[in-house]
């Protein structure tokens, strides 16, 4: 809606414009036809040669400014055909933009999650390895306390072995060498007998 009151506002200015303009032209040939009744018609030549001039340049200069509006609208058109293109650019660059923008969130927030899961799964990997190691500690200690018990059962059943294996040996010793006397002293009874001396012997 403003743009239209523009248009007419820009057309009712030229009007008047071109209203201003006949009536100059009027005056001016009026002054003019009053100038060539008081003047000799051997002045009126080159007058009338300077007026077919100055309407040759007045045509000149009309068709120049027709070219220069020309120049003009175009010019406005081809800006405003450039502001289009910028904007239609600007619009697609922001929608590339925010797309853009939009892929390289969810990508952060997946690897954000893909962290946050290996996260999850190297300290539950962690705790499961502290609790194996806490375990084989345990029973390594519980196996290390059971050989140590059964080798100082061991060795309590080896001293008592020895001990009753010295026993007997001593206890057979002195049997055997009660054995012996008693044999010797035989001998001797018997080599007595016979008259021998168990000394010479």
């Amino acid at each position: 809606m403003p743009l239209k009151s523009k248009g007419k506002g820009r057309k009712g200015v030229k009007q008047q414009q071109q209203r201003n303009t006949a009536e100059s032209q009027a005056e001016e040939n009026y002054r003019k036809a009053a100038l060539e009744a008081d003047m000799p018609k051997e002045q009126l030549v080159p007058w009338r040669d300077m007026t077919r001039q100055a309407k040759a340049d007045n045509e000149r200069l009309k068709r120049r400014l027709w070219d220069l509006e020309k120049a003009l609208e175009q010019a406005q058109e081809d800006k405003r055909d450039i502001h289009e293109e910028m904007t239609r650019q600007y619009q697609e660059l922001q929608k590339q933009t925010a797309a853009h923008s939009q892929r390289l969130e969810a990508k952060v927030k997946s690897l954000q999650e893909q962290l946050a899961t290996r996260l999850r799964e190297s300290q539950q990997t962690q705790e499961t390895a502290t609790q194996a190691l806490a375990e084989r500690d345990r029973t390594i200690a519980q196996l290390q306390g059971r050989l140590d018990a059964m080798e100082r059962e061991y060795e309590k059943i080896l001293h008592g072995s020895l001990d009753l294996v010295l026993a007997k040996m001593a206890e057979a010793s002195q049997h055997w060498e009660e054995v012996g006397m008693t044999i010797a002293v035989e001998h001797k009874e018997c080599l007595q007998e016979f008259g021998l001396n168990p000394l010479e012997i």
